[in-house]
């Protein structure tokens, strides 16, 4: 259960004047079965492939693009500061005059203060707290702080970060700094590192970068990550980088497998959030695609804290197996050879 969609839902029970009847859109949808409740009146938009794959399967359609005069724009943010202002700048900027925005968030991760930053802008909220959650809502008039509004929107746009040299969006993991993970991996990756090369989570894209500058012999380089925006990131910094080796994107969720197969390696610096709670399956999915994606003598390295469960699973999927470096609360484990593992790990229920 998402304690703040379910909210979400209470407070349009509570208060049916937030919902007049016209269009709706859902900023960061979940999928949910009172969605069906607003069925051919609603526009759902989603940058994470899980979830953007969940509203699909459940006859959702999601948009690429949002066209302006909604009556009533949902939001759901992520954990960001920058971004959740952003989003509701955006949320602004769908309604139409007189529309209503309707925002839902968990206590701990700031709610009454969001809460309160709208109401600085919008003059005046409702509100409703349930399930450890805030949900709050205004409507949008001429008298909204246009002021406040766009410095909201520049905090969510794309910029250039680490000196200048790449670009990225808050809400990317590490989004304006190299973390002490990748920087590790980079400065102990095999120089022999050649062909075709994927690299799983590719967030911003600087462990890609580094393979494209510094390996002369990749000739492929396939990019994966569930969330739309790093690959929009990855795209541009990428472009052009290695002109002899051909890049490939893929928005795609890597715990249900990679799109092909035959690849000589594998890097990554994988995930093991997707909520609040850490959740060490997502990166143990990670290790068994890229053992069913590599061929017989490929080799994957992969980086990650040292205390998660890892080891294992990469004897039983690798015919061998090393720890390479442990080193300021990080490990790099190198696996070549896979015995491919059939099953992919179980993920809890939440």
């Amino acid at each position: 259960m998402n304690p703040a969609l379910e909210s979400l839902f209470v407070a349009l029970d509570h208060e049916p004047s937030l919902d007049s009847g016209g269009k709706l859109a859902f900023l960061r949808a979940h999928a949910h079965q009172e969605l069906e409740r607003f069925k051919g009146r609603l526009t759902c938009a989603q940058d994470f492939k899980p979830r953007e794959t969940a509203l699909e399967r459940s006859g959702i359609k999601v948009a690429e693009k949002m066209e302006g005069g909604y009556s009533l724009v949902m939001l759901l943010p992520e954990r960001q500061k920058e971004m959740t202002l952003s989003d509701l700048a955006r949320a602004h900027d769908l309604l139409e005059d007189g529309g209503m925005l309707l925002c839902s968030l968990p206590n701990d991760w700031g709610a009454k203060r969001f809460e309160g930053k709208l109401k600085e802008v919008a003059g005046s909220v409702g509100t409703l707290s349930k399930n450890r959650c805030r949900t709050f809502w205004a409507k949008k008039s001429a008298d909204w702080n246009q002021e406040m509004l766009t410095e909201w929107r520049a905090g969510g746009e794309f910029r250039k970060v680490v000196d200048d040299r790449f670009w990225s969006v808050p809400g990317l993991f590490a989004w304006d700094r190299i973390d002490t993970g990748s920087r590790l991996l980079t400065e102990n990756l095999p120089a022999e590192i050649s062909g075709q090369v994927a690299d799983l989570g590719v967030g911003w894209g600087f462990l890609s970068d580094f393979i494209l500058r510094n390996r002369p012999g990749v000739t492929e380089l396939d990019v994966y990550d569930a969330d739309g925006r790093a690959i929009e990131a990855a795209k541009m910094n990428l472009t052009g980088v290695n002109p002899r080796a051909r890049v490939r994107y893929y928005w795609h969720n890597v715990t249900k497998g990679l799109n092909r197969q035959g690849y000589d390696w594998i890097i990554s610096n994988p995930p093991f959030h997707e909520t609040r709670q850490p959740d060490p399956v997502i990166g143990m999915r990670f290790l068994v695609a890229a053992a069913l994606a590599l061929k017989p003598e490929g080799k994957l390295w992969i980086v990650a804290n040292k205390h998660l469960p890892y080891e294992k699973l990469m004897k039983e999927g690798f015919a061998e197996t090393s720890v390479v470096l442990q080193q300021d609360g990080y490990k790099i484990l190198m696996g070549s050879h896979p015995n491919p593992i059939q099953e992919m790990p179980e993920r809890k229920k939440r």
